[in-house]
């Protein structure tokens, strides 16, 4: 896959996402209390956050190398030398709710190759998948400038069982869903 897949790769991209959404809606649904003690510990932990703001650093600068950067072309040839210390940097200097931030980034990064893959496709079910990567978007942004706002939605949505089961559903739901398109309408016949 590339960082800009096109239409072809729509149905995998659905797929990808919907079985993601929906795995975590169904261990939720289905492990009601181990599911809340993740989710509660989520924010603080420390290797998760590490891991996911490397991942998300490294796709930035696979970005970068692509992009038409004018003046500022000279930082690719650094560019290598500066990922390590940008994700040593990240660890050390923003350690709290390091996590939150995290999966704020992936969830802006995420929507990329969704809303790629989806641009042309002559459905319009592909509204689904549009409407999904911009929701992903603007709530990763919240999170990466206010990592609080993860942890206290994470804290709302488990304080009560009813709650947490409703989201897990709607999760579940939005995940078959994608599943069901990237089976049937955004499958690419030969």
């Amino acid at each position: 896959m590339t960082l800009k897949p096109d239409i072809d790769h729509l149905s995998a991209i659905a797929a990808i996402v919907g079985l993601s959404t929906a795995a975590i809606g169904a261990f939720t649904l289905a492990l009601p209390t181990s599911a809340s003690k993740i989710w509660d510990k989520l924010p603080r932990s420390v290797w998760p956050g590490r891991i996911m703001a490397a991942v998300c650093i490294a796709w930035s600068a696979l970005w970068l190398c692509i992009m038409p950067l004018g003046p500022l072309m000279l930082i690719r040839e650094y560019l290598w030398v500066l990922l390590p210390v940008a994700i040593a940097a990240v660890w050390i200097f923003t350690p709290d709710l390091l996590t939150c931030r995290a999966v704020g980034g992936l969830l802006v990064l995420l929507p990329t190759p969704m809303l790629s893959a989806a641009a042309w496709h002559p459905s319009p079910v592909r509204y689904v998948i549009i409407v999904y990567a911009y929701v992903m978007i603007i709530a990763g942004m919240f999170y990466i400038a206010q990592p609080w706002l993860l942890r206290d939605h994470i804290t709302w949505s488990q304080a009560k069982p009813v709650r947490a089961r409703t989201i897990a559903s709607i999760a579940v739901t939005l995940g078959l869903i994608l599943t069901v398109c990237a089976a049937s309408v955004f499958r690419v016949t030969p």
